[in-house]
């Protein structure tokens, strides 16, 4: 018995049936079609673009540029697939510098549509126009048209259902249209845009520089809480604007990082940019960023991914460190400084403001107030709290919580300019030339120590402490001394001086010079029980204790403040590295615009 000829299993497809599986890849849905247009319009060097959308881009994609344009031969060879004037060598593919350049995306629509495309170079009298049905039957005849380009897509996967089936309502596919188009505008501030969606003019935007381009499509709000970036290392360029840590979202909309004018995804910079606001927001909370990363394209591969989104760099861990420290040090500005708005209508401020107050009553209250500041004789707190301990070291130890009788004749003195306020013992007011500032003294010496001793600890040096005239000994619980052994020798570095007795006994021997006399061992118990609260994901281990003696021995909310102890911890406060925010993101200051305060009292609307 012969055996049954069998066909051969393997087959080369139909050009038109490989087209449309390309146009899987690369159409993914209306969208799609119209990045891959607008791509080619940069391209094309155009500086005026608009987008034309009809019934969410099932009826109608027109996207019309006043670019380069093309020769007839040129618009019927763009529809050949791998036809691209972007690459001519394998070389190429290692240094792109266009947006599109696969060849691919031209054919692709065309097999899923119905085109035609109008073009017309400079150079030329009579412009083209090129149609195609489903990616067949091209025809091409001259025609009169701008110089430029005009390519409408109609019909949308009319002759493959099922996709055209699984295309969402319009509104959502509009939508889509939109996060794409705002990529481009974005990236692209020299470059007009006209947006019309069903007949309506969304978005006429003109040329303008990027600053006001990201403030147009991020609103006045968002934008008047963002701060510039910009930072070069080695042939490596990052500019743009990030948010201050006090306007933030909830998730992670108005994202936006571009690399040589190609948006961009890539998990690892975005990573870094969350990282740069490590400790300045809560969890939940994402940052809004518009940036730009410029640097050779020999040093990156955007050809991984068909819809060009995700990249590789030769130099992935060096750019995370870059994009860090780049962040870090935008927000450590004085621009990053946290700044009150109005209150709007119905909120806390605004019913506050609104209750009902007795005026003879504030009025006496504020004279007795100005009487009680001619005879002020300062506070409890000494005026060494806020000094250097180099400083401190040359004080009599035994006047530590006592103001000298020359300090309190000082502040008393009717003649002296007393320029800070202090509000119910916990904020600190102050005058400053737009309106006024006002600072939680709690976090803002919280901020002096955690620097302070950050400094000492990342240093690897030893900071001399006060010895105790009695030493004291504390026995902790088993847990606590757990912890205690962790840390003990770091605490030494930093002014403490902690011996283990015996068992779970500790003998306190002497004290950092700004640990108040009487929390000796309040202080040791107050640090470990912040050491085993905050996990060290939120810190290292060095910042984590740095924090936690920054926390706890930084004055309280409640504790009165002399003038000259206010004026020094002002002073501290401005000489850090970082003096907007404490070690656990809460805002140091906010500052009251002199317009924000003439709007409350009316005399501007």
């Amino acid at each position: 018995m012969e055996k049954s000829i069998i066909d051969n299993t393997i087959k080369i497809l139909p050009e038109n049936l490989a087209n449309k599986i390309a146009a899987g890849e690369v159409v993914e849905r209306p969208a799609s079609v119209v990045k891959e247009l607008v791509e080619n319009a940069i391209d094309a060097e155009a500086d005026k673009i608009s987008v034309i959308i009809h019934q969410g881009g099932r009826k109608l994609i027109q996207v019309i540029d006043n670019g380069n344009g093309m020769s007839a031969e040129d618009l019927q060879l763009s529809f050949e697939r791998h036809a691209t004037s972007k690459i001519k060598s394998e070389d190429d593919l290692y240094s792109i510098e266009t947006l599109g350049f696969r060849g691919e995306a031209l054919p692709s629509i065309a097999s899923v549509s119905q085109i035609e495309v109008k073009s017309h170079r400079e150079m030329d009298k009579m412009g083209n126009i090129f149609s195609l049905n489903g990616g067949k039957g091209g025809r091409l005849k001259k025609t009169a048209a701008n110089v430029g380009t005009s390519i409408s897509v109609k019909n949308l996967f009319f002759n493959t259902p099922a996709r055209r089936n699984f295309m969402r309502a319009e509104s959502s596919e509009n939508q889509q249209i939109l996060v794409v188009l705002k990529r481009f505008f974005l990236a692209y501030p020299d470059i007009g845009f006209d947006l019309f969606i069903d007949d309506k003019q969304l978005f006429n935007l003109k040329q303008s520089e990027i600053d006001e381009r990201v403030r147009i499509i991020f609103g006045d709000l968002i934008f008047n809480g963002m701060i510039p970036l910009s930072v070069s290392l080695g042939g490596i360029e990052l500019s743009g604007f990030i948010s201050r840590p006090d306007t933030v979202r909830k998730s992670r909309v108005n994202q936006y990082l571009f690399l040589n004018g190609r948006y961009i995804q890539n998990k690892s910079l975005n990573h870094a940019i969350f990282q740069g606001y490590s400790k300045l927001i809560s969890p939940g909370e994402y940052p809004v960023y518009c940036l730009f990363l410029e640097m050779s394209p020999s040093l990156v591969d955007v050809n991984i991914h068909p819809t060009k989104m995700e990249v590789r760099f030769t130099n992935d861990r060096s750019l995370y460190s870059f994009f860090i420290n780049s962040v870090q040090k935008a927000l450590n500005m004085e621009e990053a400084a946290p700044r009150l708005s109005s209150a709007p209508s119905g909120s806390a401020v605004q019913k506050a403001i609104e209750l009902e107050s007795k005026p003879q009553e504030i009025v006496n209250e504020l004279k007795n107030k100005k009487r009680s500041m001619a005879r002020y004789s300062g506070s409890q707190l000494s005026l060494t709290y806020f000094e250097s301990p180099e400083k401190k070291s040359q004080t009599n130890g035994g006047q530590q919580n006592k103001l000298s009788y020359q300090d309190i004749q000082d502040v008393g003195n009717k003649e002296v300019n007393v320029s800070f306020w202090q509000i119910h013992n916990r904020y600190i007011v102050s005058e400053i030339k737009s309106g006024m500032v006002i600072i939680d003294q709690h976090v803002a010496h919280e901020r002096v120590l955690y620097e302070r001793i950050s400094r000492i600890l990342k240093k690897d040096g030893q900071s001399s402490g006060q010895k105790l005239l009695f030493p004291q000994k504390l026995t902790l619980n088993y847990e606590d001394f757990m912890s205690f052994k962790k840390i003990y020798r770091i605490l030494n570095k930093i002014g403490f001086s902690i011996k283990i007795f015996s068992g779970n006994t500790i003998v306190i021997e002497a004290m950092p010079a700004d640990v108040k006399v009487g929390r000796e061992s309040q202080i040791i118990l107050d640090i470990i029980d912040y050491y085993n609260n905050h996990p060290l994901h939120d810190f290292d281990h060095l910042e984590k204790i740095a924090a936690a003696y920054a926390c706890k021995n930084a004055i309280k909310s409640g504790e009165a403040l002399s003038q000259i102890e206010m004026h020094n911890l002002v002073d501290q406060l401005f000489a850090c590295e970082s003096p907007f925010f404490c070690p656990h993101g809460r805002p140091i200051f906010i500052t009251i615009d002199l317009a924000e305060l003439d709007r409350k009292f009316k005399r501007i609307s």
